[in-house]
C-alpha cells in the first residue's frame, strides 16, 4: 500500500522554496576589502533597477552616521549597456555632505566600468579641471559598493551636476517661470536620443543637439529664446571673418579656454560633442558658459585612430564616433588662441602639469581594493590600476610636450 505524503511537510517544504525565491541574494560571495569607505545599499523591494524609476532603498556604511532613506535608478549610457556593472544615481530624502563640499540629496555611483581607461582618467581630468580653476570642478571619492547584499566593486562616489547652491548657480525660476525673472538654464550637448531637448541648426552643415536639465520644463518662449541664442551663437562662431570678437559678447572666453585645455590635455575628443554641459543665463548681458567637465571615458581618444599618438589636437584625425563641432571653428579665431595660451602658461607656471604624484596617490588610496574587484569582475579594467596609471601618465607626458611645443 503506498503512504500519503505527508501534507504539513510538503507545505513547510513549499514556503522554504518561496521565501528562497524571493529573498534577494547575494550574486557573488566576494567581501568589500574594506581599504575603501563601503556604501551599503538595500532596496526596499527585491524589483531590477532600471534608468527609468526611482526605487525606495536605504543606504548606510562608512560615510553615513545612521541608515538613511534614498532612492535609487540606473543612470549613463555607454556604461548601462555595456557593463554588467552598472552606473545609478541617489537620491537622499534629506541633504548630506558626502564629500567634503556641502550638503546635498543628489549623488552619483560611476562604475567606469565599459572603457578601458575611464576610472583612472576620470578622476585625473576633474584634478586638471581643479588645477585650472574652472568654475565648479564636481567632487569625487572612491568607494567599495554593496548593492542588496553583493559587492559590487569600485566606485567613484561624485557630485551630480545639477543647479544648486555651490555646483552650477544659475538664477533660478519661479513656479510660473515668469519671465521678468531673468532665470537661467543647464544645458548639455549630447548626442543621445532624448525628448527633453532644442536642436540647433549649425551653419556647419550639422544638427547640433542640446538636452535641457533646468528647468526639467520649457515654456513655447522659452524653447524659442534658447533656440535663437545658440543659433546666434553658432553664427558668430562660423562666420569665416576670424578677426571678429562679435562670439565673445554671447560666450565666456575664459571658461571656454579652460574648459578645451582640460579636455585638450586628456585628449578627449569627444568633449564638445557628448557630455558638454554648459549654463545660460536668461538677461540679454547674459554669455554662455562652457563646463564643467564631466564624462573622460573617450579621454586618449586617439588609441583609437588609424594614428594613434597623443601628437595632436582633439579637432584633428578625430575617431569616427566624435565630432569637434564648435572648436574646430574658434581654434581658429586669434583671439581664443591668445586666451588658451594664458590660461596654459598660468597652468604651467603653477607645477599644475605636474600630475605624477596626484596619480600615484590615487593609486596607493584604491590599489588595496583592486583584488576584491578583479574577483568579482574578472575582466575589469579598474583591477590593474596600476599598469592605468602607468599608462597615463607616459600619454599625459607626450602630450604635455606636444602642448608645449604649440603653446608656450
Amino acid at each position: 500500500m503506498r503512504h500519503c505524503p505527508n501534507i504539513a511537510l510538503l507545505l513547510a517544504m513549499a514556503c522554504l522554496v518561496l521565501v528562497a525565491c524571493t529573498r534577494r541574494q547575494p550574486v557573488s560571495e566576494v567581501l568589500p576589502s574594506r581599504v575603501l569607505p563601503v556604501v551599503r545599499i538595500d532596496t526596499r523591494k527585491p524589483v531590477a533597477i532600471d534608468r527609468e524609476h526611482w526605487r525606495a532603498a536605504t543606504i548606510g556604511g562608512d560615510l553615513f552616521a545612521a541608515q538613511s532613506d534614498i532612492s535609487i535608478k540606473g543612470r549613463g549610457n555607454t556604461t548601462w549597456e555595456r557593463s554588467d556593472k552598472k552606473p545609478y544615481r541617489i537620491k537622499l530624502d534629506e541633504p548630506v555632505d558626502l564629500l567634503g563640499a556641502h550638503a546635498s540629496k543628489h549623488y552619483v555611483l560611476l562604475s567606469e566600468a565599459a572603457l578601458p581607461y575611464a576610472m583612472i582618467t576620470t578622476v585625473i581630468g576633474f584634478e586638471i579641471s581643479r588645477r585650472m580653476h574652472m568654475h565648479y570642478t564636481p567632487q569625487v571619492k572612491p568607494v567599495e559598493l554593496v548593492l542588496n547584499g553583493d559587492y559590487r566593486g569600485i566606485y567613484l562616489l561624485t557630485e551630480q551636476v545639477r543647479v544648486e547652491p555651490g555646483r552650477i548657480e544659475v538664477a533660478p525660476w519661479p513656479r510660473n517661470n515668469s519671465w521678468n525673472s531673468r532665470g537661467g538654464w543647464l544645458l548639455e550637448v549630447d548626442g543621445w536620443n532624448t525628448y527633453q531637448r532644442v536642436n540647433i541648426n549649425s551653419r556647419m552643415g550639422v544638427n547640433i543637439p542640446v538636452e535641457y536639465h533646468y528647468p526639467k520644463t520649457l515654456d513655447a518662449w522659452q524653447r524659442r529664446y534658447i533656440t535663437d541664442r545658440l543659433e546666434m551663437i553658432d553664427r558668430a562662431i562660423c562666420t569665416p571673418d576670424k578677426s571678429s570678437t562679435d562670439w565673445e559678447r554671447l560666450v565666456d572666453i575664459d571658461a571656454l579656454a579652460k574648459f578645451y585645455i582640460v579636455n585638450e590635455l586628456m585628449d578627449n575628443c569627444e568633449a564638445f560633442s557628448g557630455s558638454c554641459w554648459m549654463s545660460l543665463g536668461a538677461a540679454d548681458t547674459a554669455k554662455l558658459k562652457f563646463g564643467p567637465v564631466w564624462d573622460f571615458g573617450s579621454a586618449f581618444s586617439h588609441l583609437y585612430t588609424d594614428n594613434p599618438v597623443p601628437e595632436c589636437f582633439i579637432y584633428d584625425n578625430v575617431p569616427s564616433y566624435c565630432s569637434p563641432l564648435w572648436l574646430k571653428e574658434l581654434a581658429r579665431f586669434p583671439r581664443f588662441q591668445q586666451c588658451v595660451r594664458k590660461h596654459y602658461r598660468q597652468f604651467k607656471q603653477s607645477q599644475g602639469d605636474r600630475l605624477d604624484a596626484f596619480i600615484d596617490g590615487f593609486v596607493h588610496q584604491v590599489e588595496g581594493a583592486c583584488a576584491s574587484e578583479a574577483r568579482r569582475w574578472p575582466d575589469s579594467p579598474v583591477a590593474d590600476l596600476r599598469g592605468q596609471a602607468a599608462f597615463a601618465k607616459q600619454y599625459l607626458k607626450r602630450k604635455i610636450s606636444f602642448l608645449d611645443s604649440q603653446w608656450l
